[in-house]
């Protein structure tokens, strides 16, 4: 009898036992899950932000800034969370752009739109930057540009701007300005194309 009784308590301690070491196995694969994702996420955000080094923008603590990369969008974690800064740019229309060719060359609007597609997140990235500064920023500026054979700008100008600050204009000019296009055999392309920017 007493060797029936000390068989049930070896029982039920070892029974309990193997509940604490499935419960202690269950907190650890839980905590290793936490450290899994958090490690992801980690990752997720520098390799973001590393995007947005290689394409050479500033990446300071309370910076809001955009990736360029296509479906990435960068933001900081620690940028200011009772503001919002989301400006958009409107890409015209192929009936919107003028496109002169000269000495053989043949580019056409939609060649022109389809650079210009790309590089709209460089053109929001400067209106973001501005709109930060100045809440309100709006308006339509129109440029002017000769793109040489080898795809290069070799002059932009401002035609027109509705936006009333010189200073964002000039941004805007410089950045098309540093824009490439496909290269042609010989002659050169004047282009008239409008941007709009507005929240």
């Amino acid at each position: 009898m007493d060797k029936f009784i000390i068989a049930i308590v070896i029982a039920c301690v070892a029974l309990v036992f193997s509940g604490c070491n499935e419960e202690t196995s269950r907190q650890m694969e839980s905590s290793n899950s936490t450290v899994t994702k958090e490690s992801v996420k980690s990752q997720s955000k520098n390799e973001k932000i590393n995007c947005c080094f290689r394409e050479g923008y500033d990446v300071g603590e309370n910076s809001i800034f955009d990736c360029y990369s296509p479906g990435i969008e960068c933001l900081l974690d620690n940028r200011p969370k009772n503001i919002k800064y989301r400006g958009h740019v409107k890409i015209p229309s192929l009936s919107d752009i003028k496109v002169k060719n000269k000495k053989g060359a043949n580019r056409s609007a939609s060649d022109i739109i389809k650079i210009a597609r790309r590089r709209a997140p460089g053109l929001r990235h400067v209106y973001n930057k501005n709109l930060k500064k100045i809440p309100g920023l709006q308006g339509e500026i129109a440029l002017k540009f000769t793109i040489a054979p080898e795809g290069k700008i070799t002059d932009v100008s401002i035609v027109s701007s509705t936006t009333q600050n010189s200073k964002f204009d000039a941004e805007i000019q410089q950045l098309v300005g540093s824009w490439v296009f496909f290269r042609v055999k010989s002659g050169e392309t004047t282009v008239t194309i409008p941007f709009t920017f507005f929240e």
